[in-house]
């Protein structure tokens, strides 16, 4: 009964205990690439851990001894085994599908949602270039992810911006466009409106939309320079992204600029490393669990 035991003990960790700790931990700023894929990992890590802990309970051999033992004893599988372990295992790719198509509705309704959205602005905005120009006082600015993606810039922020810090914005909201950063926060927010009782979930629908602004702020360093970037910012602090949109502004925008003027830099090629080895490597850790010696 060790099996079972460890991985509740394991499923408590990765649903409760981790994200706790993630959603605190000062690295996650400095490296945020790394922390989205943490919170990948520690979903990923929990559906596999309710695949495996179904599998092991479904398959009576397993109550015994570990799956690879009796693979390894017996050299084959009698017919009452292979029927025995298909239907397990179709229990246990049905535990997989679950989260997996929380995430493809949650993108699909994203998706129609910025297709409204597109439509819209055909109709109030007008094309200037690289980017389409709304008419409104307000400073924002904002892209509108998926097929035909478009950044959009109000009027009151073009009279705002100085043309460096217009170059500032158009990289970072290019960052997302490239990026595809709609499809994590999608995918983030769909888990947290499904298992909101469930830790791991709710805070990763809190966490990656900040994540993939700073990961966008990254990318248009490589255009501009942090002050620079920092100011444009603070113009358009103040407008957040319609539905179906990623802004400038809105998510964590002092929190950003604090970053962007800081002297704090990113990981050690070293620390980096053993933290992508370590968020990689969190959803094997079930199948070792129950399938291990």
């Amino acid at each position: 009964m060790a099996v079972p035991l460890l991985l509740l003990l394991f499923l408590f960790a990765v649903g409760w205990l981790a994200p706790r700790a993630l959603a605190g931990a000062a690295w996650a700023v400095r490296a945020p690439r790394a922390a989205i894929t943490g919170w990948a990992a520690l979903i990923s890590a929990g559906a596999v851990g309710v695949a495996m802990a179904l599998h092991w309970a479904a398959t009576p051999a397993h109550r015994v001894e570990s799956p690879l033992g009796w693979l390894l004893r017996r050299g084959a599988l009698p017919v009452e085994g292979i029927a025995g372990h298909t239907e397990a295992l179709a229990l246990a790719l049905a535990a997989l599908a679950v989260p997996a198509a929380v995430v493809a509705a949650g993108c699909r309704r994203a998706a129609r949602a910025r297709a409204r959205h597109r439509s819209a602005l055909e109709l109030v905005a007008r094309p200037a270039g690289e980017w389409w120009v709304l008419d409104q006082e307000r400073a924002a600015a904002w892209c509108v992810p998926g097929a035909g993606g478009r950044i959009v810039l109000t009027s009151g922020a073009l009279a705002r911006l100085s043309d460096g810090q217009r170059a500032a914005v158009l990289a970072h909201e290019g960052a997302h466009l490239a990026g595809r950063h709609h499809l994590l926060t999608a995918g983030a927010a769909a888990l947290g409106r499904a298992l909101p009782w469930l830790p791991a979930a709710r805070s990763a629908a809190e966490q990656v939309p900040l994540l993939v602004e700073l990961v966008a702020d990254d990318v248009a360093l490589r255009r501009c320079e942090r002050r620079v970037l920092a100011e444009a910012l603070c113009v358009v602090a103040a407008g957040a992204a319609p539905a179906g949109g990623l802004g400038a502004g809105g998510h964590g925008v002092l929190l950003r600029v604090e970053r962007l003027l800081g002297s704090a830099r990113g990981l050690s090629p070293l620390v980096r490393g053993a933290c992508w080895l370590g968020v990689l490597a969190l959803p094997l850790v079930p199948v070792l669990l129950a399938c291990g010696p």
